[in-house]
């Protein structure tokens, strides 16, 4: 390896490090998906070619490809894929109103959220509006002292600004008691936003929704939504495709884990694209300080996922995302450099606080409890990190997760769930009790009066064991499909390549070796906790790293794994290894 492992991993591995550990459970399922019908094939052309057996077919398969336009779908490229922004509902008003403000110099002021999809967007507003020679200026809440959405707090600021057009980001479509605030002071607002909603419509010029019209529109990210808006913008100026805000569409829709299919998928695919040769200074920044040293070739939807998204989140997980906003719509070299390194600053403090309430919240339970749920108590530690540590506490146990802590008599909670549990369905039967309340299936947040904490538990206690009747009994990893060693080419890595971006809806693909035979094993990084296995296939050598398996018993025979494809361009070569996800002693 050209560089040193523990380098490699103290700079820029320590997400997925953080991820990868936390999961002590050796008896997890593997589970190789079925097979697709005798006989079906797919035309692949050059894609196909030098990939040894049928697997660029049943990965693709296992994806919903089912026909050759599917294939020419799924590999498409370019600009075209993007569809019409105002099939959107409300686009026409929203773009209407901002246009008329920016010719009447009036003030706008844009309203984000402090999460990475609430700061591309910001950022995506503030520059279209600014390119098209319009006044604008934007507020992020505060996480510790403001909390998630508009607040009459951020109204008077606006007011104060001489603002006469709020433009919300990633919110504001349950906002009705601020937005009827703001028309009292003579504030008319447009709300582009992507998540549910749970009240009355607020009375806003436009609602730009997906979910408002919800028959086939596309699942954006809120920097998704603020893209479409941009785009619409700029074609109602007559200016050119906005191509350079789309890495900013796609660091949002990567970071909120939305599915990547359809537009998402175009946005993703194409913002990676020209995120490698972006103008941004603050984005360029980012990308050097989030990579390993010597690290290069096109940014992934994992280099985002690991290592930039935390970078970006971790000033607002302290209380202030501010510096974050900033990086994204700095224009000048000096300070992008200067905030990328405040932003990496405040992630190794942001990951120490994190394994102190780790630690912390390991005391509160018992892994093997019978308890459907897992809830702890985090007073003290920073309102940003309890989202992360509910995510892990469902990893660790498969269990929903509820991280909470009390402040001034309101309990303020993170949670993270599974399939087992429909967090937004289960809490919605509660919205009466709420302050404050939204979120998703799978990730969620509320603020309850302190008294009515342990009622609600116990009733998602009861969802979850409703719900999870006919779950499997133990954690079950998924494959695509098992291959021997010796049938990876590097026609496999690159057909895998080729099938990027990854994410939600459009998983890695995860392939399962029985029998594979180690050359040498050896731990690596702090403690030994991560794995560095060399197998051999067929006479060639076969690198692999697994992080968090350095203490995973092996045996001194063959062992079964299950993995990834990984590459890697390292001054200018490409290296290929397996990234295991697990290993185990092959069975007699």
């Amino acid at each position: 390896m050209p560089v040193s492992c523990s380098r490699a991993f103290s700079n820029n591995l320590s997400s997925q490090v953080e991820k990868s550990t936390m999961t002590p459970d050796r008896n997890r399922k593997w589970q190789i998906a079925e097979p697709p019908p005798i006989g079906f094939r797919l035309e692949l052309g050059f894609l196909g070619s030098g990939v040894r057996g049928p697997l660029p077919a049943r990965l693709l398969w296992n994806r919903g490809v089912r026909t050759d336009a599917d294939v020419t779908e799924y590999f498409s490229s370019g600009l075209d894929d993007f569809l019409d922004p105002h099939s959107l509902p409300d686009m026409d008003k929203a773009v209407g109103r901002i246009y008329r403000a920016i010719n009447n110099n009036e003030t706008i002021g844009v309203f984000g959220d402090f999460d990475v999809d609430g700061l591309t967007g910001t950022s995506i507003i503030l520059r279209i509006v600014r390119t098209l020679g319009g006044k604008i200026v934007p507020y992020i809440p505060n996480r510790e002292t403001d909390g998630h959405g508009l607040s009459n707090q951020a109204v008077d600021s606006f007011a104060n600004a001489s603002v006469t057009l709020i433009t919300t980001v990633d919110t504001g479509s349950t906002a009705v008691d601020e937005i009827a605030y703001a028309k009292t002071l003579g504030i008319e607002t447009v709300v582009t936003d992507h998540h549910l909603i749970e009240t009355e419509r607020p009375d806003a010029i436009a609602l730009v929704n997906p979910h408002v019209d919800a028959n086939d529109s596309v699942d954006y990210s809120g920097a998704g939504v603020a893209f479409k808006l941009a785009q619409a913008l700029a074609e109602t100026a007559g200016h050119e495709f906005p191509e350079d805000l789309l890495p900013l569409a796609a660091l949002g829709t990567i970071a909120d884990i939305v599915p990547l299919v359809s537009e998402n998928r175009t946005l993703v695919r194409e913002g990676l694209r020209k995120l490698g040769q972006t103008d941004f200074p603050g984005l360029r920044a980012l990308l050097d300080i989030s990579r390993a040293p010597g690290v290069s070739g096109r940014p992934t939807a994992e280099l985002i996922s690991f290592y930039v998204a935390p970078r970006l989140n971790a000033p607002g997980r302290m209380g202030d995302a501010e510096p974050s906003l900033q990086i994204l719509t700095t224009d000048d070299v000096s300070e992008a450099r200067a905030l990328a390194d405040r932003l990496d600053a405040d992630n190794t403090k942001r990951r120490s606080l994190s394994e102190k309430a780790w630690e912390h919240a390991l005391t509160q339970f018992d892994v093997i409890s019978e308890d459907p749920i897992v809830a702890v108590n985090c007073d003290g530690f920073p309102m940003g990190i309890l989202g992360p540590l509910a995510g892990r506490l469902n990893e660790l146990t498969g269990k929903p997760a509820f991280a909470y802590q009390l402040v001034n008599g309101f309990a303020r909670a993170s949670c993270r769930s599974n399939t087992i549990l429909d967090l937004h369905a289960a809490l919605s039967t509660h919205s009466d009790d709420f302050d404050r309340f939204g979120g998703h299936a799978r990730a969620a947040g509320f603020s309850i009066k302190h008294e009515l904490l342990d009622d609600l538990l116990d009733d998602l206690r009861k969802h979850t064991a409703w719900d999870a009747l006919g779950a499997p009994a133990v954690p079950t990893l998924h494959a695509d499909a098992e291959v021997r060693l010796e049938d990876l080419t590097t026609s496999t890595w690159n057909f895998v390549s080729a099938m990027e971006p990854f994410g939600e809806a459009n998983k890695e693909p995860v392939l399962v070796t029985y029998g594979a035979v180690p050359l040498d094993v050896r731990t690596v990084g702090v403690g030994g906790k991560h794995l560095k296995i060399s197998f051999d296939a067929d006479g060639r050598r076969i690198d692999s790293i697994g992080f968090g398996l350095g203490d995973r018993p092996l045996g001194s025979g063959p062992v079964d794994i299950l993995y990834q494809l990984r590459s890697e361009v390292w001054r200018g070569r490409t290296r290929h290894q397996l990234g295991l996800r697990d290993i185990r002693p092959t069975q007699s």
